[in-house]
């Protein structure tokens, strides 16, 4: 098979309703909601912020689906290496991990969010922001809680577990998760 290939289910009529086969097979249970609705007492709320401004631009990746994601991640890797090294001493997988992230966030744009995603990269001189956008502003991001390994959904947890900071925001133009990494050691 080849990438350009996609995979499709079959087309299966339903069982007529109130049939025995749909009295014992139940559809599993679907994810919960990503939208603002979210109950925030438990917990699955991501900080509603905005990163610092002092982070300069360095690039941009457009992504329409996720058979671009694979180059994106070389690139960012590339990019990464020749302007935001690791900090001296520290964690030898700090790229890996923004690498990983970036990865992360943009699959849940494409998957739950407005395609096209963006997929922005700046630095400050200490540290590395990662915002990756979409175009739906109806649904907010939250944090995924009591689901199985294997399940889906913990994108945001290790972008939270992985990262300095992580926020979102809103505005006309979509909706913008953000991450920060250091860069460099902090004076």
């Amino acid at each position: 098979m080849t990438d350009d290939e996609q995979l499709t289910s079959p087309r299966i009529p339903p069982p007529p309703a109130g049939s025995q086969f749909e009295a014992e097979h139940t559809p599993p249970a679907a994810l919960p909601p990503d939208d603002v609705l979210t109950d925030p007492t438990h917990g699955r709320t991501l900080p509603a912020t905005r990163p610092p401004e002092e982070f300069v631009p360095l690039r941009r990746w457009v992504l329409r689906s996720a058979s671009e994601l694979r180059a994106m991640r070389g690139d960012l890797r590339e990019q990464l290496a020749a302007s935001a090294p690791p900090p001296d001493g520290g964690d030898a997988a700090g790229p890996d991990n923004v690498v990983l992230v970036a990865s992360e966030l943009a699959t849940n744009a494409l998957a739950h969010g407005r395609p096209p995603a963006q997929v922005s990269l700046a630095v400050d001189g200490h540290a590395v922001l990662i915002v990756v956008s979409d175009c739906d502003t109806t649904h907010a991001p939250f944090l995924a809680q009591g689901r199985e390994p294997g399940e889906g959904g913990f994108g945001l947890q290790i972008a939270r577990r992985l990262s300095s900071s992580v926020g979102w925001w809103s505005d006309p133009g979509g909706k913008h998760v953000w991450a920060t990494f250091p860069a460099e050691p902090t004076t």
